[in-house]
């Protein structure tokens, strides 16, 4: 059977019935199409536009830029014991985390510790400086009701674990018994109303959460079975950098450094003149980070990428200046304006459109760039990395392919590159829409053809 005979098989049963469906696979570097239906077709790409993203940061960024986060304290300071100011001037590095690292603090504590071997015991006031980003903090057409959620976590030029509290659910001694909720990190910046309840034993798990407002008390409802295991999610938090300067004072505290209070760089009314550096941290470099943006599908990472573009190319660290940096770098890759309309960087909004005419002109464009190895490797190898691990898993062939996935309530999307037998490379988009998608059997379906399309083609 051909490979188009193949497709338009898989396309014409049942789980595809109320979907609609765009596809291209093409070879590189020559273009040459290998199956094709409605590639024009505008859909919502969901997480497959974090590939536009990367993409346009590592050309417009380069690999090896790092963030910078310089810590300032006043000229007349300089030598005491006693800060009467340190200035947090925060870049937008969305990596100050335990990602990677042996803690959630160890950031924290590296920073008490460049402090105390400068002989500082004290600090009068922390000075937030958030101004490298512009208001709003989370991007437009995100779901309203879903703001509690890590994925939809709000940005800040001072960023912390993701902007988000660990949560663990564990059973109450018996049913009827609260739930346990668990905060990692629990320094009392959220605040817990606990409504769920201990469910009998092998009763379903329905426990959940919402924060809603301008605030961070989490009502938690719903129940975990008595038996059953514990379960893991994330909260997001409002005011991040409130956030991480609550929990960098009670890590300090903990190493003998004190201190008082925290103000915003408004509040401070602290002039440049007064300032001198004292120490800068700095991130990996972007070609690292870029894999957490595509491999993990971490939205957050994608958001402060997407201003971070916007402040240093436009000078205005906002989403609308942002886009408008990708928006050139994708018209240079030879998408239109009909192959591509984006409102964020993550894709999580619907109002995000691509065709998969211009998903694959993007991948054969950073095919044929310098930076090719850097945003191939960034990409996930499916039935190993985390996104995409249950996908292909077992398949010999799956090995050669760097593919990343989107998923939002009316989309079920994969795009990336795949290698023949023969070691010959193709560039592919799969996009499917609609509502009430079965995802599994979508999942099932397109991997088989992505398979197929390893054996098959020359």
């Amino acid at each position: 059977q051909s490979f188009p005979a193949l497709a338009e098989e898989v396309f014409s049963s049942p789980v595809f019935s109320s979907a609609t469906i765009a596809v291209l696979f093409v070879s590189l570097p020559d273009g040459a199409t290998f199956y094709s239906r409605g590639p024009d077709l505008p859909m919502i790409p969901a997480s497959t536009a974090k590939l536009a993203v990367s993409a346009a940061a590592l050309e417009q960024l380069k690999p090896d830029f790092r963030f910078r986060t310089p810590f300032l304290i006043k000229k007349t300071d300089a030598g005491k014991r006693k800060l009467s100011v340190l200035v947090w001037r925060g870049s937008g590095d969305p990596s100050i985390s335990g990602r990677g690292r042996s803690s959630p603090y160890e950031v924290f504590e590296i920073w008490g510790a460049s402090l105390a071997a400068l002989g500082v015991a004290k600090v009068k006031k922390l000075v937030l400086d958030n101004r490298y980003f512009d208001e709003p903090a989370t991007a437009p057409g995100w779901p309203e009701g879903e703001l509690s959620y890590w994925y939809q976590a709000e940005t800040s030029a001072i960023s912390y674990n993701d902007n988000c509290v660990e949560l663990s659910f564990v059973p109450g001694q018996r049913p009827g018994r609260r739930a346990k909720i668990v905060l990692a990190p629990d320094f009392g910046y959220v605040k817990v109303r606990n409504r769920s309840v201990t469910g009998a034993p092998e009763s379903l798990f329905t426990l959940d959460y919402s924060r809603w407002g301008l605030n961070n008390t989490v009502t938690f409802f719903g129940s975990i079975a008595a038996d059953g295991p514990s379960s893991h999610d994330f909260v997001s938090v409002h005011r991040p950098e409130l956030y991480a300067a609550h929990t960098l004072r009670r890590v300090w505290r903990g190493k003998g450094i004190k201190v008082s209070g925290v103000k915003t760089w408004e509040q401070s009314r602290l002039r440049e003149e007064e300032l001198a550096p004292l120490f800068t941290w700095e991130s990996e470099p972007l070609s690292s980070l870029v894999r957490i943006v595509n491999k993990n599908s971490q939205n957050l990472y994608a958001e402060q990428l997407l201003k971070t573009l916007g402040k240093e190319v436009e000078g205005r660290g906002s989403f609308t200046a942002g886009l408008a940096v990708v928006a050139r770098f994708l018209k240079k890759a030879g998408l239109t304006d009909s192959d591509c309309h984006l409102v964020d960087g993550s894709g999580l909004a619907e109002e995000n459109r691509l065709t998969a005419a211009g998903e694959v002109r993007l991948l054969r464009h950073m095919h044929s760039s310098p930076l090719f190895p850097v945003y191939y490797e960034s990409m996930s190898i499916p039935g190993v990395d985390r996104s995409v691990r249950k996908r292909m898993k077992g398949e010999p062939l799956a090995a050669f392919m760097r593919i990343k996935q989107g998923t939002v309530a009316r989309a079920r999307n994969l795009a990336g590159y795949l290698q023949s037998r023969s070691g010959r490379l193709y560039a592919f988009s799969v996009l499917v829409n609609g509502a009430g998608l079965d995802r599994p059997a979508v999942d099932e379906a397109v991997d088989r053809l992505c398979v197929a399309a390893a054996r098959t083609f020359p």
